[in-house]
């Protein structure tokens, strides 16, 4: 089997689109925008960046709006991280639930929290489980497919509450994320790898409980990496991305799978391959070996962002 190139973390492609309207912004660089920090202020001016990101994501996300709490946060890390704060703080007793393979972010803060995260394999029965909160990375950080939304709503049927975290939320066909269930807690999102922002930090928090510790972003916060995300809101369509590139992931996918052998297939997500020996498709030992630090849980996942880059320079 020949080296894949592949990358076990996922780093978004920094698409050229992307690059080229950074360029554009910055060729006159906004300096008036600064120059208001002192009259009228820019307190509340993150506000008026997530209402245009609501209608930006409406296609895959349309009722962002049923959540009372709205926060800029530095990336979805921050956002993450200040949710099990809050969960250790005010529901100290209550269980931590996410499905093996899942992001690995959870479980470090967590760990540093001195909060036990307590993985479950994704067919468990979530009535036979003391209800709790649930971190669900959709797509899944598994293997960056869709999880229905009738799985979610059966977990939030049990009793349980769902924090949703859209990490890859715009790297997909179009398709509408329910997020309408009372018990979903939380909806945590990013630019970073739906549009290659990942240096950039820019996230949203969407709560229905107020989240106090997220207040004081009101002044520590990114304009420039706002003013960013307010250009690709009025430039792109939320789906453009996927549009565009999805047949270059799908050629990488062949490509990957003639030089290595490999059973790999083009997740849901653009930027993601996976594959999974249970649904059929085997590998040799020396095959799985070599293979072993993309085991997610039951699935290999595979970062593709090298081979965009190679595509793009050669």
């Amino acid at each position: 089997m020949k080296n894949i190139k592949a990358m076990k973390s996922v780093y978004s492609y920094y698409f050229p689109e992307i690059r080229q309207m950074i360029d554009d912004l910055t060729r006159k660089f906004p300096h008036e925008v600064f120059l208001q920090s002192i009259t009228p202020g820019l307190d509340d001016f993150h506000f008026k960046i997530i209402d245009r990101y609501q209608e930006f994501i409406k296609l895959y996300l349309p009722n962002l709006a049923d959540f009372k709490y709205r926060y800029f946060t530095n990336g979805s890390s921050e956002g993450i991280f200040h949710l099990l704060i809050y969960l250790t703080v005010n529901y100290p007793d209550v269980p931590i639930y996410v499905f093996k393979g899942e992001y690995e972010g959870y479980g470090q803060y967590a760990l540093q929290l001195k909060k036990e995260i307590i993985e479950v394999d994704f067919e468990s029965d979530p009535k036979k489980m003391e209800n709790g909160f649930w971190f669900i990375s959709n797509p899944s950080a598994r293997n960056g497919n869709i999880i229905p939304n009738e799985k979610i709503n059966r977990i939030c049927d049990a009793g349980h509450k769902v924090i949703i975290d859209g990490a890859y939320v715009g790297l997909t066909k179009p398709f509408c994320f329910d997020i309408t269930h009372p018990n979903i807690f939380a909806y945590v999102s990013s630019l970073s790898k739906p549009l290659g922002l990942f240096y950039y930090r820019i996230g949203f928090v969407f709560s229905r409980e107020e989240i106090k510790t997220l207040y004081p972003n009101i002044w520590f916060k990114n304009i420039f990496s706002l003013l960013i995300a307010d250009e690709i809101f009025k430039k792109f369509k939320c789906d453009y991305f996927y549009n565009k590139y999805r047949k270059l992931q799908i050629r990488v996918i062949g490509e990957i799978r003639e030089d290595t052998g490999l059973p790999i297939k083009a997740s849901d997500s653009l930027l993601l391959g996976y594959f999974n020996e249970k649904e059929g498709e085997e590998t040799g030992e020396g095959v799985q070996e070599g293979i072993k630090r993309f085991q997610r849980g039951e699935f290999y996942r595979f970062c593709l962002t090298p081979y965009f880059l190679e595509k793009e320079f050669h």
